[in-house]
């Protein structure tokens, strides 16, 4: 026997609703139109606030490049250390430490460099410089200054680039030393002028004789022996014993030798006239 039910229909889809149901009149919430002149401006603003941007930028760079700026100027023979304004032009005095503070340079000495460097260039032609002012001070036994030579050893000392350890700080304490020398021949400047002024006065002294004092043969034995000791230790150490043992001759505020003046010969006196003479 055969089925002769009915084929199952398919659901029945649900009726999709017309094109203009989709959008219903509430409103879509969509910015409004801008204006011509708004379309303009919006560029504009760009473009100014990238200038801005831009400006402020380069302001900031080169006023860095500026303040890394050194500058040693030399002016009426002082010498001056500056440093960049942060700020793209200028520059005002820098004294971080003694070493960078004005002085006056000596006569014929002067930097091998000026301008505008780094500090790592400053420091060098600083140290150079103190360098070579404080050994010609002290190699200068007739009229070098030791109080000058020993202030640019202690500038160089303080230089901010120079570091524990390194070589030429083993250099600045071995000037040390020729400073501490140079002050001991200062004292004894003049030594070898008492003592032949003392010798004159014993021996004397001892031609003679004394009721008060006696043993002057031992005095001019004794003195006679440091005068030589004192000569032989200048020798030794590379020095002209009547260069530093005698009186340091007389300089004139400037460094020079001071010249006495010419003395006038005297005129020959005027002759009384003669009583009888008419």
């Amino acid at each position: 026997m055969s089925d002769s039910s009915p084929p199952e229909t398919p659901p029945e889809q649900p009726a999709q609703p017309p094109v203009d149901e989709l959008f219903g009149e509430e409103e879509l919430g969509l910015p409004p139109p801008q204006s011509e002149g708004q379309r303009r401006g919006t560029p504009v603003r760009a473009v100014v606030v990238g200038v801005a941007i831009l400006v402020v930028g380069a302001l900031w760079y080169f006023a860095s490049l500026n303040h890394e700026r050194y500058f040693l100027k030399v002016k009426k023979e002082m010498v001056r250390v500056e440093r960049g304004y942060y700020f793209p032009l200028g520059s005002g005095a820098w004294t971080p430490t003694p070493a960078y503070e004005p002085f006056k340079l000596p006569p014929g000495i002067a930097p091998e460099k000026s301008g505008a460097m780094s500090i790592e260039e400053l420091d060098q032609v600083l140290l150079k410089l103190f360098l070579t002012i404080a050994e010609r001070e002290l190699s200068d036994l007739a009229a070098g200054n030791v109080d000058l030579a020993e202030r640019m050893v202690k500038r160089a000392n303080k230089l901010r680039s120079l570091r524990i350890g390194d070589p030429i700080e083993e250099k600045l304490m071995v000037m040390q030393g020729d400073v501490a020398f140079r002050r001991g021949l200062t004292e004894v400047r003049g030594l070898q002028n008492r003592f032949d002024e003392a010798l004159k006065h014993f021996r004397r002294a001892a031609m003679h004789g004394g009721v008060s004092y006696t043993g002057a043969d031992k005095w001019v034995e004794a003195i006679s022996r440091l005068r030589e000791e004192f000569r032989r230790l200048s020798k030794e150490s590379g020095l002209d014993p009547d260069q530093i043992l005698a009186n340091p001759p007389k300089l004139s505020p400037d460094g020079e030798r001071a010249v006495k003046p010419r003395s006038r010969p005297a005129r020959p006196p005027k002759k009384a006239p003669d009583a009888g003479a008419r």
